[in-house]
């Protein structure tokens, strides 16, 4: 009789263990299939930061136009100007499938190509939906 129990015991404790391991799994599963791959573009004064107000202006203005198009586009999720006068002052989170993709982009920003901004891409992984913005 005892041998007979301690074998349920054995038995209940393997089937317990299997339910859980695939819990586990599963989870593991679950958060690699969610994770999400994403570029910042991290801008920092260009050797031309010291342009004159006008110029400076007109490019701001074509700069914001150009991120806003992009935001439309879905190849940018958001981003902004840094306000505490440090050594970056802006940034952008992109939703782009390579770091080639993102430095074309970026290249291509008026800010950038008047090298008013320089600039540093780093790869971001997170959690697909945990990063939301009104």
């Amino acid at each position: 009789m005892k041998s007979l129990l301690s074998i349920k015991w054995i038995v209940l404790s393997i089937f317990i263990s299997n339910i859980c391991s695939g819990q586990q799994n599963e989870s593991k599963e679950q958060q690699t299939q969610s994770l999400g791959q994403y570029y910042l573009a991290m801008y920092s004064k260009g050797p031309y930061w010291e342009q004159d107000s006008a110029t400076k202006g007109k490019l701001i203005h074509e700069h914001i136009n150009y991120i806003l198009n992009l935001r439309k586009a879905g190849k940018i999720i958001t981003g902004g100007a840094f306000t505490d006068k440090a050594a970056w002052i802006g940034f952008e989170i992109y939703d782009c499938k390579t770091k080639e993709e993102v430095i074309k982009l970026t290249e291509a920003d008026p800010m950038v190509l008047s090298k008013i901004f320089s600039y540093e891409i780093h790869s971001w992984t997170t959690l697909k939906g945990t990063v939301k913005f009104e």
